[in-house]
């Protein structure tokens, strides 16, 4: 009688193979950590598996599971880890687009995606690359029966909304960015918007960033005011996100055209008390909260260059723009405590205006200020080491150390005067000994 081995386990066959793609595809993002880590693994499993094999089936798996790892690195902030995975899944474009719609709607997707990955990057080769994708997938996406299937106007529209974000961005281009939102408007409105909250979600977008670039300051305020109005009550995180993109919008024109510091102040004030309760859950929030708190300060303390009367009491509105502003590097520093540092652009903007308020309006508060908002054992996450920080840090400093020299010299006949400038002058020279004895041990060499 023949003597009967157990069987060797055969690697998963395609049906299966397929299946966990579509399974880490489909899964709602972010993730955990560790569904995260075994998404990775497992299609880097299929990857490995699949890159020596000529057959078309396994060629297509092997595209869809390098997209589906992009898609994922994407999705939680790993813009540098994605492209890689888009790049070699559209080095065959062939390998996702089979000539079928499916295949086409597939391949403008990842062109789609690793554009705005290439945008993220900022600079204008990288704009000019991503334009490229971008047009490549809208191209496609008008070969695909429009009429035919909502989704394929849906991604369309959302496709020529991202370019005319990306024509915005590299500046006198402005004519063919309101083309592409105009167009992207246009599909929006023959979808069923109102019943579809992502689709009305988009179209609330689509018509706020419209406003950026449009003819004249009249119309640019009619289409902040139409996207507002789309989302009254916003029905979900993306909804509430746009609602205070435009609510920003409509506030930087009321400041930078209108002049009307007073509605400024209402839309930030708007913005804040929309996203208190979620900064500290997520970054994009976070980030929009802070340029609300830049808005509402820069809208209080106008009279600083502007010349003229500030809204109420002078010691109320002073305190209510340094509260906003110190509120504001407190989110920031919690940030960095999680370790994402993606808000200190506009944090040191803040840091800056709030050095300026207090420099000039409460120099007796100055250091203090100085000193908490850099030394990380003062205030953890601050972020000393940053060199637009130490650099906005440095020279305040020094505009302060000279004016309160200034004033101390001028009130020489004013001894109660010239003390209250010396002690003031001791807080500066600590504060400035402190941002030393930082830098020195951050540097030991």
């Amino acid at each position: 009688m023949a003597e009967v081995f157990p069987s060797t386990p055969q690697a998963p066959g395609l049906p299966e193979t397929l299946a966990t793609i579509v399974k880490w595809r489909d899964v709602p993002t972010p993730m955990s950590e560790e569904d995260f880590g075994t998404a990775v693994k497992e299609l880097d499993t299929i990857v490995e598996a699949l890159q020596e094999k000529p057959d078309a089936p396994s060629r297509s798996a092997l595209a869809l599971a390098r997209v589906v790892l992009g898609n994922l690195h994407r999705d939680h902030g790993l813009i540098d880890h994605a492209t890689p995975f888009y790049d070699a899944a559209l080095a065959t474009p062939a390998d996702l687009d089979d000539g079928s719609p499916h295949g086409k709607h597939e391949l403008a997707n990842t062109l789609n995606n690793r554009g705005l990955c290439t945008m993220a990057r900022g600079d204008e080769e990288s704009l000019n690359g991503a334009l490229g994708d971008f047009d490549r997938s809208i191209a496609l996406r008008k070969e695909l029966p429009l009429d035919e299937e909502e989704g394929y106007r849906w991604e369309l529209a959302t496709n020529l909304i991202n370019r005319g974000d990306l024509l915005h961005r590299l500046g006198e281009r402005e004519e063919e960015a309101r083309l592409s939102y105009d167009e992207a408007i246009s599909l929006l409105r023959g979808l069923p918007y109102t019943e579809n909250p992502a689709a009305l979600q988009r179209l609330a977008l689509a018509t706020a960033n419209r406003g950026l670039v449009a003819s004249d300051h009249d119309e640019a305020r009619r289409q902040f005011e139409e996207a507002i109005a789309l989302l009254p009550s916003p029905q979900n995180p993306s909804q509430l996100l746009t609602l205070c993109s435009a609510l920003l919008n409509r506030g930087r024109h009321s400041l930078q055209v209108v002049h009307d510091f007073d509605a400024t102040a209402d839309d930030a004030r708007q913005v804040i008390s929309l996203l208190s309760q979620h900064e500290k859950q997520h970054p994009a929030p976070a980030e929009l909260a802070l340029q609300a708190r830049h808005l509402l300060a820069h809208s209080l303390c106008a009279w600083l260059d502007e010349e003229q009367q500030g809204p109420g009491l002078k010691e109320d509105w002073v305190g209510d723009a340094t509260d906003t502003v110190e509120e504001g590097l407190a989110v920031e520093r919690h940030w960095e405590r999680q370790g994402f540092g993606g808000l200190r652009p506009i944090a040191c903007e803040l840091f800056q205006l709030g050095l300026h308020v207090y420099r000039v309006c409460q120099p007796h508060f100055f250091a203090e200020f100085l000193v908490e908002s850099m030394d990380p054992q003062a205030s953890p996450g601050a972020p000393f080491a940053d060199p637009n920080f130490q650099a906005a840090a440095g020279q305040a400093l020094r505009h302060a150390v000279n004016e309160t020299a200034q004033r101390a010299t001028s009130a020489a006949l004013d001894p109660e005067l010239a003390a209250k400038q010396t002690k003031i002058l001791a807080s500066l020279r600590a504060a400035d000994e402190r941002l030393a004895a930082l830098q020195k041990a951050s540097n030991p060499a």
